[in-house]
């Protein structure tokens, strides 16, 4: 390399010096190392050639300005022992309705934290979800067939769920060391933002602290994703210290500058058994009023309501994580840094077609009502007369078998989720309706769905399908789904409709 202090812009080149014979082989080589200078247009010796030494990898350099270097944080020090002893961090946001300094609130955020201006049903955003990439292991591992993945390219957990305070802000615990995207949802359990394309990590203690959201750069508006300090924030929380937000209760009473979701993590974590749980995450979605004051906001508080794999009358097919994830009978969450939720379709999503739904006279056990999905007669291909073909209601087949264009996939993966003939009863038989013949005059048949967005439970398809069973809605099928299950559903598509989630289950596709 060139003497330290030195500056220059050229290539580094070795050349061999060894002797070479007209007739012969090549005498021992000699390698040494030299310096082009383009500006120059010279061509020095860096490194004089040693005899029985052989020069293999040189690398150019310069001296540079010292670097600013950002050391990790010393538990107990610097960063929290007991968040460094967990395995978490913090992330912690001023306001999902801050997108890049502006207030994108309706008619603002001050008016949405109000709760005598503001009911719930009213705020958009209403809960936070945490995603994280599932790593996909080599060929030589498990070799996965592209079936495994279904609609999507990629695979995808979900770690947990925490509310959006009234004025969007949000402090929750993350695992340590993991990439995760964050994903803003409404009251539905849906998301509502665009998807988070860039991946966040915090290290065991670090608190991750962010103004709200970001638009995507642009050389427009050059702003990168997660740097601090580019922009003023839009909201600045509590005015005054030691008052409680307007028209909430005293339960929390912020700092000045808090926003309502700080203040309630500190309040817990200088009060709460188990330490600090307002900050932990849970694998279930649930929502409670613990700001409205109806002393002052004139108005009871709004009403609570979960969708959770807790409660056995709303979910009652196998729940997609680890029984140990879940809330304890005390309605603390059980949540720590390796839980994950993991939606395979055909373990959790088909049984929720199969699931009998049915209601029985009490005292003879006799069948009254019947609203399995799959049943026969329903979103089947048999009708409920023995030995009959009908048109799947809807002409949509949500059983079980083996699909004819992807067998590895079933009929209702493949209705749902991608374009599938229609069908009609021709001489007893289902067939596909004939289509208009194409361009070069070939015969072609007519295609229904797909039924749903994958990537999206508040797209145009998703939302009709949901749709059919929400109240009000005017459908034959209000109530057949559970909110939990709903719940299930959604987040699966919101993640992208995979056929597996798991590259390792033993039913997984594989080559």
């Amino acid at each position: 390399m060139p003497p330290a202090g030195s500056r220059f812009r050229g290539n580094c080149s070795v050349h061999h010096v060894g002797p070479r014979g007209p007739y012969g082989p090549d005498g021992p080589a000699l390698y040494s190392v030299w310096m082009f200078d383009p500006t120059q247009n010279t061509l020095l010796p860096v490194m004089a050639p040693v005899e029985g030494v052989m020069v293999t990898d040189i690398v150019a350099a310069q001296p540079r300005a010292p670097q600013n270097i950002i050391l990790d944080g010393i538990p107990g020090v610097n960063v929290d022992q007991d968040l460094a002893t967990d395995g978490v961090g913090i992330l912690d946001i001023k306001s999902v309705y801050d997108f890049d300094g502006v207030d994108t609130a309706k008619p603002s955020i001050q008016v949405l934290a109000d709760p005598a201006q503001t009911i719930a049903p009213q705020r958009p955003a209403r809960f936070i979800r945490l995603e994280k990439p599932v790593s996909i292991p080599d060929k030589d591992t498990v070799d996965l067939d592209d079936t495994a993945f279904g609609a999507s390219n990629f695979m995808r957990e979900i770690m947990g769920y925490a509310p959006v305070e009234p004025d969007g802000s949000v402090r929750i615990k993350v695992p340590a060391n993991v990439a995760f995207q964050i994903s803003v949802l409404d009251v539905n359990g849906r998301r509502i933002s665009p998807v988070h394309a860039s991946w966040l990590q915090v290290r065991p203690g670090e608190i991750l602290t962010c103004n709200g959201c970001h638009t995507p750069a642009t050389p427009q508006t050059p702003i990168s994703h997660g740097r601090q300090g580019l922009f003023n924030a839009a909201y600045g929380g509590a005015a005054i210290g030691g008052t409680p937000f307007p028209n909430t209760l005293s339960t929390f009473t912020p700092n000045a500058g808090e926003t309502m979701a700080q203040a309630r993590g500190r309040v817990s974590c200088a009060s709460d058994t188990p330490k600090c749980k307002q900050e932990d995450p849970s694998v279930n979605v649930y929502y409670s009023d613990v700001w409205t004051n109806p002393a002052t906001a004139g108005r009871q508080p709004d009403a609570s309501f979960d969708y959770s794999y807790n409660n056995a009358q709303q979910f009652m097919t196998l729940i997609p994580v680890a029984t140990g994830c879940l809330d304890i009978p005390t309605g603390a969450s059980a949540w720590a840094y390796n839980c994950r939720i993991v939606i395979n379709y055909p373990e959790h999503i088909q049984a929720l077609w199969d699931f009998p739904r049915q209601t029985k006279d009490p005292t003879t056990g006799a069948v009254l009502t019947d609203h399995t999905c799959s049943q026969a007669g329903c979103h089947n291909s048999q009708s409920a007369t023995a030995g009959q073909v009908q048109v799947p209601a809807g002409q949509l087949d949500l059983t079980s078998g083996a699909s004819n264009d992807v067998p590895q996939q079933p009929i209702s993966y493949r209705y749902l989720l991608f374009q599938e003939p229609k069908l009609e009863v021709i001489m007893g038989a289902l067939q596909p309706v004939p289509g208009p013949p194409d361009a070069n005059g070939d015969p072609t048949e007519v295609e229904v769905g797909p039924y749903l967005n994958a990537g999206s439970a508040n797209g145009a398809l998703s939302s009709a399908f949901l749709g059919y069973f929400a109240p009000g809605s005017g459908s034959t099928h209000i109530g057949y789904l559970s909110p939990a299950e709903l719940r299930m559903i959604s987040e699966w598509l919101d993640i992208g409709a995979q056929f597996f989630n798991n590259p390792f289950d033993p039913a997984a596709p594989t080559n």
